[in-house]
């Protein structure tokens, strides 16, 4: 079970953009993705991938067409898991955890997150199954 948690945080270290954090903003939360240890950014990142395509899904876009159904296959409850580990691990508010999910599916809607959310999927999908959903 925990090679193909390794495998998928592996393979979304190489997906993760190479660039260097934006300048502190006030409004925005205390923490940022980039800032959390591997395993927490990167299930917070499939979590809110899943996110993603379930609101591609549900709004008929068809960038969501080539994924599971999220809301059948798990990945809502991925989602709900996740982020509630993620306030209890990393001390978040409800509100810093919303927060940190509206700006990843807004970088997600550009040209460039719609490539990485597909980059991303095959990894995310096998941290979903790992963790039996």
């Amino acid at each position: 079970m925990v090679t193909p948690v390794l495998a998928a945080l592996l393979a979304l270290q190489a997906a993760a953009p190479d660039v260097a954090p934006a300048p502190a903003d006030p409004a925005a939360p205390a923490v940022s993705l980039d800032a959390l240890p591997l395993e927490q950014a990167a299930t917070a990142r499939c979590a809110i991938a899943f996110a993603t395509v379930s609101r591609w899904q549900k709004s008929g876009d068809t960038r969501g067409s080539a994924y599971p159904d999220m809301e059948t296959s798990g990945g809502r409850e991925f989602f709900v898991q996740a982020m509630a580990k993620l306030m209890d691990d990393a001390g978040l508010t409800r509100e810093d955890v919303m927060t940190l999910s509206f700006e990843e599916v807004e970088r997600n809607e550009t040209a460039e997150g719609t490539e990485r959310v597909a980059a991303m999927m095959p990894a995310c999908v096998l941290m979903k199954s790992a963790a039996g959903l």
